[in-house]
């Protein structure tokens, strides 16, 4: 059952349950009403005749009385004068009152003529019992309780028709997003159509936004996933290729020297290095924009401290470092990958013997060298995808290393840089949190591409 019915229903179901018990609220109260007119139409019988009167002389016919009846019962409850066309047996309440003087009581009593309202007043001898036909006030309730019904009906039939409508109108968002999903479900297409019309300011309206912004979301990250698979696609190409060559010589050339032999397996150790290296910064790229890993405060300085040990260790290459206490709370793990990027890029980049600088402080981190620099037309592209520029295509690498340092620093609330240094080189780096980078300079660029 659709929410639409659900909602329509419920509301039929509220109105009818609702005019149901007004309508006996009502009824019972008129029939109280119409019992105690009853009831004092009896009482005032007492004023028009005489108690001592019956059982003396004969009881007046019914028209006198407006429709009443009446009768005389002795002590022993044997009828002595009746007007009622139908006879009724004494019940423990009417016997009562026999024999005492002023003694009453009233009562409903059901009859082979329908049912009665009689008062028992008792007097010496017996009592007298007058008595109204409850037929007027069975049909005038019996008529109520039919009214009472059409009236539930019509009113329920009127509030599922607004339920529809209020149900239909409020469930028109939800709706046009149950066609969206189901859509996307089926083609797989994230260009579905929403709609036009603004999104109220209610909770259908806020889902439709957030659901707009999911696709837009879905679309973005769908798109940089193409993306990535066609760089990837096209990186890896080269290597597999120069593989390939190198193993085809192998094979159509096998008396090969020994010394073109080595120089091949070389050239062939060198590949694939560098197509693991690659396929690892893609791993890295595809799955760092997603990480999992849980933020946790921790000192910058010393965690860059840490890679800047182990690559002065592992490289022999020396590097100057300037520090400064800073605290922050970021992920551990991919911090770590963003400064070996940074380091992994000034080496390459400087083949010299100067030492490489490695400053921290404020919540950045800027790492220098004295390679040749980076071109004016490169500044704002250095952390695209892939992106190398033409003077750079000898030297080994995938272009995905400062990509990976601006994701980083883009999921931890910063932003990447790189910017020329006074008396050549590089200064490549990054923020975090709140951190402002810094100002840029007439020949620095801040790049804010997205990865």
């Amino acid at each position: 059952m659709s929410l639409r019915w659900k909602i329509a229903l419920a509301m039929a179901a509220i109105a009818v349950a609702s005019t149901i018990a007004i309508g006996a609220v009502s009824y019972r109260s008129t029939r109280q009403q119409l019992l105690a007119e009853v009831d004092r139409s009896l009482v005032d019988v007492d004023r028009m005749i005489a108690v001592g009167q019956f059982g003396r002389e004969p009881l007046p016919e019914r028209g006198p009385l407006s429709g009443l009846d009446a009768r005389v019962v002795d002590v022993q409850g044997n009828v002595l004068e009746s007007t009622f066309e139908v006879d009724f047996p004494l019940d423990d309440e009417m016997e009562a009152t026999l024999g005492r003087r002023a003694a009453t009581s009233i009562e409903t009593v059901e009859t082979d003529d329908g049912d009665y309202r009689i008062r028992t007043v008792g007097f010496q001898r017996g009592a007298i019992q007058v008595g109204r036909s409850l037929a007027e006030t069975d049909r005038v309730l019996a008529g109520l309780r039919v009214r009472i019904i059409l009236w539930s009906l019509v009113v329920g039939s009127v509030a599922a028709a607004l339920g529809w409508w209020v149900s239909s109108a409020a469930t028109r968002s939800l709706r046009r997003l149950t066609a969206a999903a189901e859509q996307v479900e089926r083609t797989g297409r994230l260009d579905v159509d929403l709609g036009a019309e603004p999104a109220a300011d209610d909770e259908a309206g806020r889902l439709t936004t957030a659901f707009r912004g999911m696709l837009a979301a879905l679309a973005r990250s769908k798109d940089e996933q193409r993306r990535l698979v066609q760089d990837a696609g096209h990186e890896l190409r080269t290597p597999l290729t120069s593989l390939t060559t190198n193993l085809d010589v192998l094979e159509r050339y096998p008396d090969l020297t020994d010394a073109d032999r080595a120089e091949i397996v070389h050239d062939l150790r060198a590949e694939v290095g560098e197509l693991s290296t690659l396929v690892e910064e893609i791993v890295a790229v595809a799955s760092g924009e997603s990480s999992d890993e849980p933020a946790v405060e921790l000192r910058l300085d010393e965690l860059v401290a840490e890679v800047v040990d182990r690559y002065e260790r592992r490289t022999d290459r020396s590097i100057e470092f300037d520090r400064r206490p800073t605290t922050v709370t970021a992920q551990r793990g991919s911090v770590q990958r963003a400064v070996s990027c940074l380091l992994d890029n000034a080496m390459k980049f400087d083949p010299s013997d100067a030492a490489i600088t490695v400053s921290v402080g404020d919540g950045a981190v800027r790492v220098g060298d004295r390679g040749p620099g980076i071109a004016d037309g490169d500044l704002s592209r250095v952390f695209e995808r892939f992106y190398r520029a033409d003077v750079d295509r000898t030297l080994p690498g995938s272009g995905l290393g400062l990509s990976i340092v601006d994701a980083v620093a883009r999921r931890h609330g910063g932003s990447a840089f790189a910017r020329n240094r006074p008396g050549g080189g590089a200064e490549v780096g990054f923020t975090l949190g709140s951190w402002p980078p810094p100002t840029p300079t007439a020949d620095s660029h801040l790049p804010l591409t997205s990865v």
